[in-house]
């Protein structure tokens, strides 16, 4: 049994060393490793991101660095980054064309129904009475940490005076400004892994 034992780890000793010094099998994985970063790069165009504010806590921290992915078509509860006022910004899409967005006793709602979000960091400590309805091309954008981001509530919340501009509709995103969602974080290595959207679906029209 020990000879028997002995020839068989020779074998497979020999077989992986094979393995791994081919030129056939050294070809064929750098053809895949190649075919992987064209459909990541060049047709998904796949971006590295570091997240620059506590904003999206406790989803993403500050520091956290990011891959995001292009989308044929992006869904409320994606988080994605979005050129925004000559900079990147890295939020949750809670409106999509076409939805009337409202925030109620610290909570959102989409189309005059509620929208459970788990995520978020704490409920809401303002309001949004009068219903946004979001115009086509653009999207309404918050942080997890509602109440320590800068989105597109500024333009709307009851009652802030001064914080209310001219233009509110000013604070809703561009869709063909999105980079790409949001995907997986790569560092820090203890935050290593995927990123996942909640589908905000419990709306009307859905």
């Amino acid at each position: 049994m020990e000879s028997f034992s002995e020839a068989e780890n020779v074998i497979s000793s020999s077989l992986i060393k094979r393995i791994l010094y081919s030129k056939e099998i050294g070809m064929t994985a750098l053809l895949l490793l190649s075919l992987l970063g064209f459909y990541f790069f060049a047709w998904r165009n796949a971006r590295f991101f570091i997240v620059p504010t506590g904003s999206m806590e406790p989803t993403l921290y500050p520091e956290d660095m990011i891959v995001t992915l292009e989308q044929s078509k992006y869904q409320r509860g994606d988080i994605v980054v979005a050129y925004d006022d000559g900079d990147y910004v890295v939020k949750r899409i809670v409106g999509l064309p076409g939805d009337n967005i409202s925030v109620m006793d610290g909570a959102l709602f989409i189309n005059g129904k509620y929208a459970s979000e788990p995520y978020m960091f704490e409920p809401m400590d303002y309001f949004i009475e009068r219903p946004v309805r979001v115009p086509d091309g653009r999207f309404f954008f918050l942080g997890d940490n509602r109440n320590h981001s800068e989105d597109s509530s500024l333009g709307f919340i009851a009652g802030s005076g001064e914080r209310v501009r001219s233009n509110p509709y000013a604070y809703l995103g561009y869709l063909d400004l999105i980079i790409g969602k949001v995907h997986f974080i790569y560092y820090p290595y203890s935050r290593f892994g995927w990123v996942r959207s909640y589908p905000l679906i419990n709306t009307a029209g859905q």
